[in-house]
This record gives C-alpha cells, sequence and structure tokens, in this order.
C-alpha cells in the first residue's frame, strides 16, 4: 500500500475519467487516474465525424490524444483492474489488482459494458466469430461474410466498417425501420452495395463446430438460416456500477444518480460519463462531466 494520499482518483480510462484528470492536474490536484481498458468504449469507435475540432478521428486516435495531454499536465495514470474501493475515514481505499491507492476524493468514470444477446454458446464463440468490437477484428473477416446486431449509431458504423473488408455485410434489426442512429450514417448504409439490412430479424441461435458457420433467425415470425463467418454484437451497453454500489451509492435505474455537479448521494464521490444518469451518452458530454466532477471536487477541497 502506498502511504501517499492522493487529491482525487478518477476510476476509469475512458473520456469522462481523461478530462477529469486533464482539468484536477490544471487545478494543481495530485490526481490519478485507474483504468483497465485504455481509451474505454470511445476508444473501439471505428470513426468519430461529431468531436468538434476533428472532421474525422479514430476513436482510440482521439482517446490517445486526450491522454497524452493529459499526462503532460501532470496526472499520473495507472493501466490497473479495480477490485474494491472503500472509504476509511475521510479517505478513500482504491484496491486494484497490484495496489492500494489512497485519495481524498473518487471520481467514478467506469463508464459502462457492451451487452451481450444472451444465447447459448455466445461466451464460446467469442474470439470464433462473436465480436463486441469491429474496430478491434473486423480486419479478420476480409472477404468473409459478417453480420451486425443492432440498429444505433455504433451498428452501423460497424457495418461501415466491416464492408471495407468483408465481400457481404447484413445489418440484423428487430424493428421496422432505424429511428435511433445519425441520418448521415443511415445514408451511407443505404448507398453501400455490399450491406444488406433486415428489418424485424432477431438472432435465436448460433451454429457451428469449433466456429461460427450460420445463425438461425427469426425474419417476421418466420425461422431461416444465414450462413456468417462473424456476428458483431452492437446492442447497446450495461453501465458498470459494480464498484459504487458496494459504496453505498445511489442509482437511478441502472446508472449512477448524480446531480448537476457530478455529485452522488456519498460524501466525497463523484460521477461522469456513461456510468451516470446523464441523457446523452457521446464522447463530448463525457468530457464535460468529468471536468464539472473535477471542478467541484477542486472547489469542496478548498484550493481556491
Amino acid at each position: 500500500m502506498e502511504n501517499k494520499v492522493y487529491d482525487i482518483i478518477a476510476v476509469g480510462a475512458g473520456a469522462a475519467a481523461l478530462s477529469a484528470g486533464l482539468y484536477a492536474a490544471r487545478y494543481k490536484l495530485d490526481v490519478l487516474l485507474v483504468g483497465h481498458i485504455p481509451g474505454g468504449t470511445g476508444g473501439t469507435a471505428h470513426e468519430i465525424q461529431n468531436y468538434p475540432g476533428f472532421e474525422s478521428i479514430g476513436g482510440m486516435e482521439l482517446m490517445n490524444k486526450m491522454l497524452e495531454q493529459t499526462k503532460k499536465n501532470g496526472a499520473e495514470v495507472k493501466q490497473e483492474l479495480v477490485k474494491e474501493i472503500r472509504k476509511e475515514g475521510d479517505t478513500f481505499e482504491v484496491r486494484t489488482e497490484k495496489n492500494t491507492y489512497k485519495s481524498k476524493k473518487i471520481i467514478f468514470a467506469t463508464g459502462s459494458e457492451r451487452q451481450k444477446l444472451g444465447l447459448e454458446g455466445e461466451e464460446n464463440y467469442v474470439g470464433r466469430g462473436v465480436s463486441y468490437c469491429a474496430t478491434c477484428d473486423a480486419g479478420f473477416y476480409r472477404d468473409k461474410v459478417a453480420g451486425v446486431v443492432g440498429g444505433s449509431d455504433a451498428a452501423l458504423t460497424a457495418a461501415l466498417l466491416l464492408a471495407q473488408f468483408a465481400k457481404k455485410v447484413y445489418i440484423l434489426y428487430r424493428r421496422d425501420k432505424f429511428t435511433r442512429p445519425d441520418q448521415t450514417w443511415v445514408e451511407q448504409v443505404e448507398k453501400n452495395d455490399k450491406i444488406e439490412v433486415m428489418f424485424n430479424t432477431k438472432v435465436e441461435k448460433l451454429i457451428g463446430e469449433n466456429v461460427l458457420e450460420k445463425v438461425e433467425i427469426i425474419v417476421e415470425g418466420e425461422k431461416r438460416e444465414l450462413d456468417l463467418n462473424g456476428l458483431f454484437i452492437e446492442i447497446g451497453s450495461a453501465p458498470n456500477t459494480e464498484l459504487a454500489q458496494k459504496l453505498g451509492i445511489e442509482l437511478e435505474g441502472t446508472e449512477i444518480k448524480a446531480d448537476k455537479d457530478q455529485k452522488t448521494n456519498v460524501e466525497g464521490v463523484f460521477a461522469a460519463g456513461d456510468v451516470t444518469n446523464g441523457p446523452f451518452k457521446q464522447i463530448v458530454t463525457a468530457n464535460a462531466e468529468g471536468a464539472i466532477a473535477a471542478y467541484t471536487a477542486y472547489k469542496e477541497l478548498g484550493k481556491k
């Protein structure tokens, strides 16, 4: 255990944590960022076209720029998995797989985790045909057939990325039309000859000996099989609140309840980004919430 007590520990490695770290460091606070997935969810985005200042940029490239800036301004960053957080008097103990750190304030920026379809054997096919990250795995499907489950921005951009490699891409969506994605992505999908959209479609079963070979689907009430080499799951995400709940933090639904200053119900604990009840899950809003959390903590620490 380190004897040093940080002013702030931000738990996470995505946009909210990096922004919190940047602002805290610029306020001359002693700040540590601890997270095990570099870039968080934002880092998995193939292409981002709505972040101010960049007409188009890869998700991990953008996250790396944030990381470099945060570290340059004096924040410490540790790539470690946080196992437990305890409140001990006026300080918090953050225990990771390697170390235990202490701080006066905590900012939860733990983000969210990709949701799974919940099909039998799904876990067994991960890395053998089932993926939750097109940015990571699209290159493995050159001249093959891939499917994308979902109807969000993430699903459509995943399909567009896959179309650069695969000979055929299916978008499998349970609704009868797209209502969620940006119209720009819809238009690009409609213009792409490699992409076929299948509405009113639900994936029921994964089929294959050692690797995925096909999926059983229900299309408008009729069961059929579709030959696929890869299936990419883009059906949303669930906030990572397990550590927060153990600390007694109140949830709103499945998300951490944070006020306009990013405070939670536990004194000294703040939350920012996709893990919170904020209405808009975007990198730019995660940045803003992280900055607000750092500013509020700074004021509470009395370092004006």
